[in-house]
């Protein structure tokens, strides 16, 4: 039987977990999250998504993708840790109300790049590959 509680769960978990507002900003981040990106909680909570995601085009890929309620499988990304760059693989969903996009439900596993490089790889970006593909060896140098 499971008798923990459900924020402990969560906030304990050995998968980063946090949580984008409709606007990009981020409302949750748990331990894990917070220790591979090594930032505080007042270092991550509560600012844009877009001061962290290193490749803009990604990241605009993903908020579309979730604007139209698709869910992210295996997404690679590049994320500014606050010592170095860190390789993620996101699984992503949309909690909604009525239609509407309230926030992020974001799950992500730290790789190293040669599994980063693999992933971006076999991604189907829906014809925005090139792009993503250029700015990420731009990115690398």
């Amino acid at each position: 039987m499971f008798t923990e509680q459900p924020e402990d769960f969560i906030y304990n978990s050995s998968i980063g977990i946090h949580v984008v507002s409709a606007e990009g900003i981020i409302v949750y981040a748990n331990e894990c999250e917070l220790e591979v990106l090594g930032y505080t909680k007042d270092e991550y909570i509560g600012h844009h998504v877009s001061e962290f995601q290193r490749d803009k085009h990604c990241l605009s890929d993903m908020m579309a993708r979730l604007g139209r309620m698709e869910k992210l499988k295996n997404y690679p990304a590049k994320v500014q840790g606050k010592e170095e760059l860190k390789y993620i693989i996101y699984n992503s969903s949309v909690y909604e109300e009525n239609g509407e996009f309230k926030h992020t439900r974001c799950y992500g596993t730290e790789v190293l790049k040669t599994i980063y490089d693999v992933f971006f790889k076999h991604f189907d970006f829906s014809g925005s590959a090139d792009k993503l593909l250029t700015d990420n060896k731009r990115l690398d140098n």
